[in-house]
């Protein structure tokens, strides 16, 4: 059994290891290159009409992609069957391939592109290379072109179609599913029967901005009539690009809270069994995504039967049954640097006389360019308030996190403030970085919620001392001071903590007015039920806030009929006690031996 587990960790090992090594393959050191035939200085003549060729090379130094497929595409009229040709070659050798093309009415410049994927999984693309043609038309030509898409793979192909003609280049193709896309048939009784995207922050459904928070709700069900569906899982997948066209999955660049995998269970037989699964995405981070359009799929499958139940159709948001597409939108200049997370929303407690309140602002880039300086400032008039810091150095997509310290003025006549903050970028080099106005640029939308939650007098002081024996069964007494070192107020005093170990007894006064700089003694008087270490309360309360002081104690057990003797006379009187004891029993045995004597 071991050494079968240890054979299977080592498998995954491998497998993680050969992953990784295609993973970090790229394009590196590859070109495309006319060899000279039917070309001179990538521009090709001739008359219009005439049908040529010519044949370009991709070349490549890079061995370690191993093998690859090469996919060519290009916004051209002319060439022939462009779209349709690709090769898997490796060893660092990539055939050339010859195209004819038939030349238009007038010259123009081409474009010719080659797409490079990794021949064992396709959906993993390294990179493209792109070639400009130039040609020159000589002649003219009265043909009437043959319409139709060049392309085979294209649902309205026509291979006969006249190059050209711009129709040639006007190809469609039909959409595929998650499910086609993972190797499954589209052919299920599950149904993706609702979608909905929630975004929390800036942007809209289909808009996202960074740091935008995402909920994605997605309703499953099974339409059987009358049969279960188990173990139902819903996979959510995100592609730089749509699946027909080769584009990338990057789920992983989403800051998913967890997997992008649910597991739901059975989903009972008919329409009324629905189930109901959320996704998060806590941030949409500037760091890990780039601006731009993004293709949203999601799959719903009975695991281990994904040929006979898998559903990928979805999203009434969408331009198609099968994907959900949005784009995350880039930020202006003059905003990309910026105080975040923070606001009304996420209010900061505090009370009147505090000091050293702490206020953590995170600042982020959201912009291209780095920034060599930041400068950000936390204030408000009302409370006195005005505080800054520089950050250095704070690149494209990072994050800072500042925190401030600031003391709450003693007396405040309202219970909410809004603090300001205000950030500083696009900094004028060598001038005072402190100074706002050797900044371009400002952003100062946001602000910090405080609520204040009292304003009282400082906290008075609570002294207790032991004025009696500490003992199980005796009156406990402890002699309390208490000081007040506010205004002229009023003082309740309880007790806490006490229950599990004794019971209370009196507290004199429970009540007492206390003036400025002035104290009063409490005495308290507790029965203890219990032995060993302890531990009370004496509790001061004065306009609704309670202070409390906590007091230790350790209780002896109690020693009953010898309670307050020493160990010697303890002793002593044991005994006299056990000498009288076996006096007494010598004496009724030499009474019991008398009566016994016979009678005659």
């Amino acid at each position: 059994m071991e050494r079968k587990t240890f054979a299977t960790f080592g498998f995954l090992a491998i497998l993680l290891l050969s992953v990784g090594l295609v993973s970090a393959a790229t394009v590196t050191g590859m070109t495309l290159d006319f060899d000279g035939q039917g070309a001179s200085s990538d521009k090709i003549s001739g008359d219009a009409g005439t049908i040529e060729s010519f044949t370009i090379e991709l070349n490549h130094s890079n061995d370690s992609l191993g093998e690859v497929f090469v996919n060519w595409t290009g916004d051209v009229t002319f060439f022939t069957d462009i779209a349709s040709v690709n090769d898997t070659q490796g060893n660092g050798t990539i055939e050339p391939y010859t195209f004819e093309f038939t030349l238009p009415s007038s010259g123009i410049e081409e474009t010719i592109t080659a797409h490079i994927y990794n021949s064992t999984n396709l959906s993993q693309k390294f990179g493209t290379k792109t070639k400009t043609v130039n040609y020159n038309v000589t002649g003219t030509t009265t043909e009437d072109p043959i319409l139709g898409c060049t392309d085979p793979d294209a649902s309205n192909h026509n291979l006969t179609a006249t190059p050209g003609n711009a129709n040639s280049k006007v190809c469609t193709y039909d959409e595929t599913t998650l499910c086609e896309h993972k190797g499954f048939t589209e052919n299920s009784t599950l149904e993706i029967s609702d979608f909905d995207i929630n975004v929390i922050g800036e942007g809209k459904d289909d808009e996202w901005q960074y740091l935008d928070k995402i909920e994605i709700i997605v309703e499953v069900e099974n339409t059987h009539d009358d049969e279960d569906v188990k173990d139902v899982e819903v996979r959510i997948v995100i592609m730089d690009g749509k699946i027909e066209d080769g584009g990338n999955d990057v789920t992983g660049d989403f800051d998913f809270d967890e997997d992008i995998l649910t597991d739901i269970g059975t989903l009972k037989d008919g329409r009324s069994n629905r189930e109901d699964v959320t996704f998060t995405i806590d941030e949409i981070s500037p760091e890990d995504l780039d601006s731009g359009t993004y293709y949203m799929y999601v799959m719903a499958y009975e695991d281990g039967n994904e040929a006979g139940q898998c559903e990928s159709k979805e999203s009434k948001l969408g331009d198609s049954d099968y994907f959900f597409e949005f784009d995350i939108e880039s930020v202006d200049d003059d905003e990309a640097v910026a105080a975040k997370g923070i606001g009304i929303d996420a209010p900061i407690s505090a009370y009147c006389g505090q000091q050293n309140l702490e206020i953590s602002i995170p600042v982020y880039n959201l912009g291209d360019n780095d920034e060599e300086r930041v400068l950000v400032i936390l204030s408000d008039s009302e409370l006195g308030i005005y505080e800054s810091k520089v950050i250095r150095n704070l690149d494209s997509g990072d994050k800072e996190e500042l925190t401030f310290f600031v003391d709450i003025p003693s007396e405040l006549s309202k219970e909410k403030y809004n603090l300001d903050v205000a950030v500083y970028f696009d900094w004028d080099e060598d001038e005072d970085d402190e100074n706002p106005s050797n900044y371009d640029d400002e952003t100062s939308d946001e602000e910090v919620r405080l609520e204040v939650l009292s304003c009282q007098g400082p906290a008075p002081s609570i002294n207790a001392n032991l004025a009696s024996a500490t003992e199980v069964g005796t009156d406990l007494i402890v002699k309390a001071i208490v000081t007040n070192n506010g205004d002229d107020n009023d003082f309740v005093i309880a007790l806490s903590g006490f229950e599990s170990w004794a019971e209370i007894v009196s507290i004199n006064p429970q009540a007492a007015s206390i003036k400025e700089g002035e104290f009063t003694e409490v005495t308290i008087t507790l029965k203890p039920t219990a032995s060993g270490p302890q531990t009370f309360k004496i509790d001061a309360t004065v306009d609704g806030e309670t202070f409390g002081q906590p007091v230790a104690v350790n209780i002896a057990e109690d020693k009953g009929i010898f309670s307050g003797m020493n160990d010697a006379l303890t002793y002593t009187i044991i005994g006299i006690i056990a000498i009288l004891v076996l006096i007494f029993l010598v004496l009724v045995a030499k009474i019991s031996r008398r009566s016994a004597k016979p009678q005659f």
